[in-house]
């Protein structure tokens, strides 16, 4: 059977991390998080102020090394699961994600680590979430989903979320903050939010993760009983 790349794509908040990575482990396929992988540019970013010409981000993505392993994220040296979690570097990650040079490392880092999956034969397929999977990264993923929910629904998750891990946060900050990064994510010149062309919709504004994990594994068996 031939590797199977999936595509998961969708705005903030809406739980696509969780879904991929569910899906990921019922199909023993491989994760990965392509929006950890920009979140850990933008912690270091912000490490060198924010610097936004072309050399110092193209040297910032090329000196930055990403492991993702036993749900744990290193950023070079550092463990950085929680860290990159933070509305700061959410905020952060949006607005490195518009330039150019960086899309452009990310997108070679993204396809040069499936490739290597794909020549070890350690696994039969991965599943990559993020915003531009289907659009760009792999326009010619075997299967997309494109994952949605009302605003006001994924801002509450992500205000569940972040008092459940002890942060002070108003509801109404996160819902303005979400929608503001919906617009930049959605009107970006580069590599805008969009669904693509031959994507799945799936809203999961009245459902429950299972609900949207048998979802896509339906799909799933249909493509692969199609063939």
């Amino acid at each position: 059977m031939s590797f199977i790349i999936i595509a998961i794509d969708g705005p903030s908040g809406v739980g696509k991390s969780t879904i991929a990575r569910k899906l990921a482990a019922e199909l023993s396929y491989l994760y990965v998080d392509t929006g950890a992988m920009f979140r850990c540019l933008a912690w270091r970013w912000q490490q060198l102020d924010c610097p936004e010409d072309d050399d110092a981000l193209r040297n910032l993505g090329l000196q930055t090394r990403i492991k993702m392993a036993s749900n744990q994220i290193w950023c070079n040296s550092t463990e950085v699961t929680e860290l990159i979690r933070s509305e700061q570097v959410s905020t952060l990650s949006s607005q490195i994600s518009k330039f150019p040079v960086i899309r452009d490392i990310m997108k070679q880092k993204q396809r040069e680590l499936i490739e290597d999956v794909r020549n070890s034969g350690s696994f039969s397929g991965a599943v990559l979430e993020g915003r531009d999977i289907g659009t760009v990264i792999f326009p010619n993923a075997d299967i997309k989903f494109f994952v949605d929910a009302d605003p006001e629904i994924r801002a509450q998750r992500r205000f569940d979320q972040l008092r459940q891990k002890g942060e002070e946060v108003e509801f109404d900050i996160i819902l303005e903050a979400l929608r503001e990064r919906d617009a930049k994510d959605r009107n970006r010149s580069i590599a805008p939010l969009v669904p693509a062309e031959d994507s799945i919709l799936v809203d999961t504004s009245n459902m429950e993760e299972q609900q949207v994990l048998n979802n896509m594994l339906q799909h799933i068996c249909l493509l692969y009983t199609s063939d």
